[in-house]
Order: structure tokens, then C-alpha cells, then sequence
């Protein structure tokens, strides 16, 4: 093919779309508009064809990079293309109804009435985001389940290249009995415990025979069909369900730690702790196993780093006067949190003065928060009183301490009445969590924190600088941004008050 000008103006893509619109047009064509012109030795139809060609069904999610690479594309028609699809694709999220939600175990069956039929033993999985959309619904095997054949992998795999946020599990049963069998409960276990560990958890095992099912959700919550996964405002998982049934392991080879696994300690009245808040991929149901290897492994340590601590829970289940506790995390939020629960080493005076002063606010004023959070992810008064606490917040705390602390509150109390499953990637269509902001002090033990060293840093460049007697690593399994799901709280915590977009209003 020759120059552009060559091929009669008739057949030439811009002249096409305006006699025959767009539907007449190819993929590559559309592009060719897009481009406007071509490279040196080829025109726009053929560099558009090659572009296409190269990248196929991933061409919605090439980036600038991938574009450089090809032969003649230079930055400015890299980021052309790339702003162009990134536009697309932010309207049509934006305009996204929810007609593919998962509510409850009635949606899952909807989506896989054909098992009932099957003649063989099916496993399916269906990837949710974090709207609880559904992404793919895809077979793992076909044949008897076998729990010593089917490995994790086979299932996480796909949830990781899909970015997913949570799985449903759906088994049918020829036999028309949709009781669960012994192999059927310890498949679960091990896939559930899997998806902890993965920060990628699972929601529902659902066994579907001819004429009935049975919702593992549902009989360990002891609740009626359809009972939706999200209430009140948290999204439920099976390993939450099993870990207030019984331990999910047991270790008899060692000497057990003197905590219970799944004990949730009570915190002090009008104070709260360091685990009360909701957080992908939260260890705080796994700190008696990990205390048991520590343990096992490394008796008598007097340092301990957790390098990727999120909201540094397992960092505390080791501090004590003799244990440096390091902690590491890149997100301010987290940061701060850590500074006030596990870096404040001396009693903050009158600090539960001013969180009674923040608590007294009053405001039918819109604010900054208010004006992009307020009737989605927050109620408006609850809003408006959360952006006029970190307002004053900024005015009354005289110490970075202060600051810390009283920040720390305002971000646990937030996650209280937050209108979300637990992280910020979205917030629920019905807006029903109608509960009052309540700010509480910390309950800080000061006489631990002594020797701690608290960092907000890359743990690439951090392990350079430090010296530990245990290493706690627990980074991302895969690529979710936990900037992207707490986008919100960090906001919040900055307070840099930047412009938001889209629907989920992130900076």
C-alpha cells in the first residue's frame, strides 16, 4: 500500500465515517482517524493495522510504553492513544449500571442455572470486583473434585490477572444431594484459607444440585436464602465465618502462644484499637499462627520489622519493652496510624479533651469533604462534620504527636460509617448507614514503644538501613493498588484538598 492519498477518497477512513458513520468502519480504521497521520514510509491505515494487529484483544489495555516500542511511534501519538482509551474506558465505567452485581447466593445461581443439568461434577469460579461485579465466570475443572488434584493456583491464578477484589465458588452435584461431603468441606477450607493469604478472599461455596443448593455462607451465618454477602456495610467472607467457629489451624508440635488465635480483645471504654478497622489482607485472624512459627523458628528475638505492615497488627502482637518493633508502610494513612499506636512512647496530655471538642463540632456548612463525599460514600451530615474535624484538627493539635493521634481517630471512625464493603474503591448504591460519627482515643501502651522505629518508605530501600532479628514480609499478591482502594483516606489524611475524578472520586 502506497501513500494515503493514493487510495480513492471514497475509501479513505475519515471520508467513510462521514458518509457512513462509524459502524461501517474497522477497529483499524477508527484508529487510523485517531492517529491522523502516518510514519515515514507508512501511512496512517497501515501503521494503524500493524498497532491493531500487535496488540489484539489487549488493545484496551496497552500503555504508553507498549506503544513506544513500536517502530516510529514517538510519545505524542503514544499518549494520544492512550488518553483516547483511557477516556473510553473512564465513561464507561462511570455509566456502568449494576445489573451484574452479586448480592447474595439467588444472584450466583442466576449466573450458573446450566450446572443444575450437568452430568458430571463441575467447579466454577466467579471473579467479582470490588463492587462486587461480576468479571468472568470460568469452569476450574470438570470431574470429581479431589482435594489432593486441585491446587490454589488453578483458582487465584485468574483472580490475579483479573485484578479481582473477591470469588464465588459454585460445585454441582449429579447425584441430586447438594449436602456437602467430607471432601467438599475440606476443599473449602483449604481454598478459603488460600484466599486469605492471597488478600483475594472468598465470599461463598455454593453446592447446586437439580432441585436445591446449599450456601456455605448461608448455613455457617445461620441466615435464609438471599441474604446478601454485604450487611451492614462489611463485606463477608468465609474465613471471617470459620475463624469465629473454630481456629483454622492447629499446631501441636510447639508450645502454643498464651493468646487465643481469634481472640478479639476488648478495648477500654471510649478507646479503641489498632485492629478495629477494616483493611484488605488483615493478618489479624492469623496472628496466633504467626506468633507459633516465630516462636518455633526464632526464640529469644529482640527485633522485629514488618516491612509491609498495612495496619501494623502483626507488629504489635510482638511489642513489647524488649522487641524493637519496626514498622513499615507507603501509605500515609497507615503511617500516621503506626506513629500514634506503635511510635508515641510518652502519655499525650489531655488528648481525649480535644476528641471531645472535635466530637461537639457542629456544621450544616458543605466543606471540601463534603462537596465530593457527601450522599456516596458518607451521609452529608456525617460529611460535613468529617471535613470541619480535620479542619480543626489542623488548628488545635500543637504536637506532630497530636496531630497523629488525633488524625488516626478521625480515620478509624470514618471507616465506621463508611458506606463501602471496606475499602474505597466504590461505595454502595443504597445509602444506609445512617449511624452518627464518633471519634474515640486510641488505647496506646506507651511503655512498649520505646525503641520502635516507625517508616513510610519503599521496603526496597528501606532493608539497606535496617537491622532485625525477624523479617515479617507480606507484600501484595497481586497488582491491586492499596493507594486505589484507600484513596479516600488518604485524602483525608493529607489534607491537601487535591481535585478528584470519576465516579469514585480519586485523586
Amino acid at each position: 500500500m502506497g501513500k494515503l492519498k493514493d487510495i480513492p477518497k471514497v475509501d479513505r477512513p475519515r471520508e467513510r465515517f462521514l458518509q457512513k458513520g462509524a459502524d461501517a468502519l474497522s477497529k483499524s480504521d477508527l484508529l487510523a482517524i485517531l492517529l491522523g497521520s502516518g510514519i515515514k514510509g507508512t501511512n496512517v491505515k497501515q501503521l494503524s493495522e500493524s498497532i491493531i494487529k500487535k496488540f489484539g484483544k489487549n488493545f484496551l489495555n496497552i500503555a504508553v510504553d507498549d506503544l513506544l516500542e513500536i517502530p516510529g511511534i514517538g510519545q505524542a501519538k503514544a499518549l494520544q492513544i492512550a488518553s483516547a482509551i483511557s477516556l473510553v474506558k473512564r465513561f464507561y465505567e462511570d455509566e456502568k449500571t449494576n445489573e451484574g452485581i452479586i448480592k447474595n447466593s439467588q444472584d450466583v445461581l442466576s449466573h450458573t442455572y446450566d450446572l443444575r443439568d450437568k452430568k458430571k461434577e463441575h467447579l466454577v469460579c466467579l471473579y467479582l470486583n470490588a463492587r462486587n461485579s461480576l468479571l468472568k465466570k470460568e469452569i476450574i475443572s470438570v470431574g470429581l473434585l479431589d482435594k489432593a488434584l486441585l491446587h490454589p493456583r488453578e483458582i487465584f491464578y485468574p483472580a490475579t490477572e483479573l485484578n479481582a477484589a473477591s470469588i464465588i465458588l459454585v460445585h454441582n452435584h449429579p447425584s441430586g444431594d447438594s449436602s456437602p461431603s467430607e471432601k467438599d468441606n475440606q476443599i473449602v477450607e483449604k481454598i478459603v484459607q488460600a484466599g486469605e493469604i492471597m488478600g483475594i478472599p472468598v465470599i461463598d461455596f455454593i453446592i447446586v444440585s437439580q432441585n436445591n443448593h446449599y450456601s456455605f455462607y448461608e448455613k455457617l451465618k445461620k441466615q435464609t436464602e438471599g441474604f446478601d454477602y454485604v450487611a451492614d456495610g462489611m463485606q463477608a467472607t468465609l474465613f471471617a465465618i470459620f475463624a469465629t467457629e473454630r481456629p483454622a489451624y492447629e499446631v501441636t508440635t510447639i508450645q502454643k502462644n498464651d493468646k487465643p488465635y481469634f481472640h478479639f480483645s476488648k478495648a477500654k471504654n471510649n478507646t479503641f484499637q489498632l485492629q478495629n478497622r477494616r483493611y484488605l489482607g488483615n493478618k489479624y485472624k492469623l496472628l496466633g499462627f504467626i506468633e507459633d512459627i516465630v516462636a518455633e523458628k526464632c526464640n529469644g528475638i529482640k527485633s522485629f520489622c514488618d516491612i509491609f505492615a498495612g495496619t501494623g497488627v502483626v507488629g504489635e502482637r510482638f511489642n513489647k519493652p524488649e522487641i524493637k518493633i519496626i514498622s513499615n508502610d507507603f501509605l500515609f494513612t497507615n503511617y500516621i496510624c503506626l506513629k500514634a499506636f506503635l511510635g508515641t512512647n510518652s502519655p499525650i496530655q489531655n488528648i481525649t479533651d480535644k476528641i471531645d471538642i472535635l466530637n461537639s463540632l457542629k456544621t450544616d456548612q458543605d466543606n471540601y469533604f463534603s462537596k465530593y463525599f457527601g450522599n456516596t460514600y458518607f451521609s452529608l451530615e456525617n460529611a460535613r462534620k468529617i471535613g470541619a474535624i480535620r479542619e480543626e484538627i489542623e488548628r488545635i493539635a500543637e504536637t506532630e504527636e497530636e496531630k497523629n493521634i488525633l488524625t488516626c481517630s478521625l480515620i478509624y471512625a470514618v471507616d465506621k460509617v463508611a458506606n463501602t464493603v471496606g475499602h474505597y474503591d466504590a461505595f454502595r448504591k443504597d445509602l444506609d448507614m445512617i449511624q452518627s460519627l464518633k471519634l474515640l482515643a486510641p488505647n496506646v501502651d506507651h511503655l512498649n514503644n520505646e525503641n520502635n522505629e516507625i517508616y513510610k518508605e519503599d521496603a526496597n530501600i528501606l532493608i539497606r538501613k535496617i537491622v532485625c532479628d525477624v523479617l515479617y514480609i507480606d507484600p501484595p499478591y497481586n497488582s491491586r493498588q492499596y493507594s486505589d482502594a484507600y484513596h479516600l483516606l488518604e485524602n483525608l489524611a493529607e489534607w491537601k484538598k487535591p481535585n478528584v475524578e470519576g465516579v469514585a472520586k480519586k485523586m
